[in-house]
């Protein structure tokens, strides 16, 4: 499964990401975040998740390896992001809109 995450779509702090991340792995990976854009059967029995936060994207492979991990302990050790991708604000109207036209623009340009 592929997953596609904008933090910018939410602002949260990051312990309460990782907190709203490890309770998405540990529910099933129901796609009922505000951050999640889309999620993609691509036939893996690992999730993928493709974070974007600030102006930065990364991502992230969770295996039975290390998905107790990443639910308890949080995913920042594992994804390579910079702590300024971190430090992002609440977004407004415009800003949530503008993110979901271009995703939804790119991913109709990809198909």
């Amino acid at each position: 499964m592929r997953v596609i995450i904008n933090r910018n779509l939410c602002g949260h702090h990051p312990a309460g990401c990782e907190k709203c991340f490890g309770e998405f792995l540990l529910k099933g990976a129901v796609p009922d975040r505000g951050c999640i854009l889309d999620v993609i059967d691509d036939g893996s029995p690992d999730v993928t998740a493709q974070i974007t936060s600030g102006g930065y994207t990364a991502e992230l492979r969770v295996t039975d390896a290390n998905r107790e991990e990443i639910i308890y302990d949080g995913y920042m050790k594992f994804v390579d992001l910079p702590f300024e991708a971190f430090e992002i604000q609440p977004p407004n109207g415009n800003e949530i809109r503008r993110i979901l036209r271009e995703y939804q623009a790119k991913k109709d340009g990809e198909e």
